[in-house]
């Protein structure tokens, strides 16, 4: 109990101050640090959320301490255990990632940087902001400044939402009209003007094949590692089709435009082709947040035309 406890309160003092000094409401506390205590805790405003990532096979011969990590979390945060939010996070499969688990609403608004967030800690698997994508939001006031900016499989776009902030026009695309509705939301809680962006429905290998001579000069790209939504006309695996997605976007990137790519696929590699084609930049260190220990957590490039 008590190392836990400690670790908790150590990561605690630590974090909260960081995260005040940098106008942040939402951080990651905990990252499976001691073995003992395989879960990912994140602060949310006030809400404590934990992904329970114990693996029946791999965790079997762990003792429990689920209990302990609890109770030390109630006393740290000065809260009953019904005000921590427990989601298993079992390996996910097909479009269980976006998979609703109930139909309440729970949104709230919480700081980041310059931006607000509406954050849903309840009703998805996921809650509507990839903390590890922050350093790359946050960096979007100077990469995005009144330029004009796609956002493919684009989620809630808070990435465009930073990008706006700083005067980009935003095209946004997904499938999903929950997650486009979300954005417009996200858009509105910021107060920004919806006419001077577009949030378009739409698998993204078609809207990149049927895109005529919009030009953009920067492009934000982070699809899935695989998706075989209904959707589609085909499924997704994002190491096969790296090669089609991004030529896609550099057709679609003025001459000295920026392409971001980036994915949470364990072990990816970028196609060799992808680094004779065009000039690669792997970015991954400076786009790892500072309160994550996981390094793997994502891959991130800077493309460009050469």
């Amino acid at each position: 109990m008590n190392e836990i406890k400690n670790k908790l309160n150590k990561n605690l003092k630590h974090k909260r101050k960081w995260a005040k000094r940098n106008n942040l409401e939402s951080y990651r506390l905990y990252d499976k640090e001691i073995p003992q205590y395989p879960y990912l805790i994140d602060v949310y405003k006030e809400k404590v959320l934990v992904y329970d990532r114990r693996i029946e096979k791999i965790d079997a011969d762990k003792p429990e301490n689920y209990d302990q990590m609890i109770e030390a979390l109630t006393e740290l945060f000065n809260i009953s255990s019904e005000k921590i939010i427990i989601k298993k996070r079992i390996i996910q499969t097909k479009e269980q990632k976006y998979e609703k688990l109930d139909s309440t609403k729970n949104r709230f608004l919480v700081q980041e940087g310059p931006a607000k967030a509406l954050v849903n800690l309840h009703d998805y698997l996921d809650t509507g902001l990839f903390l590890d994508h922050r350093p790359m939001r946050l960096k979007m006031e100077k990469l995005a400044a009144n330029k004009k900016m796609l956002n493919l499989f684009s989620y809630t776009s808070m990435v465009s939402v930073h990008a706006a902030i700083a005067g980009a026009k935003t095209t946004n695309v997904d499938m999903s009209n929950t997650y486009l509705q979300w954005s417009k939301d996200n858009f509105q809680a910021n107060d920004l003007n919806l006419s001077e962006h577009s949030f378009i429905r739409s698998d993204v290998f078609t809207y990149l094949k049927e895109l005529k001579d919009d030009k953009f000069d920067l492009i934000f790209l982070d699809p899935p590692t695989f998706s075989n939504s209904k959707k589609m006309d085909n499924t997704l695996d994002i190491e096969r089709d790296q090669k089609e997605l991004i030529s896609g976007c550099m057709n679609a990137l003025v001459d000295d435009g920026l392409l971001i790519f980036s994915n949470n696929k364990r072990g990816f590699k970028l196609d060799q082709e992808i680094s004779e084609l065009y000039n690669v930049k792997d970015i991954t260190p400076s786009t790892i947040p500072e309160d994550f220990k996981d390094n793997k957590i994502h891959v991130c490039f800077e493309i460009r035309k050469k």
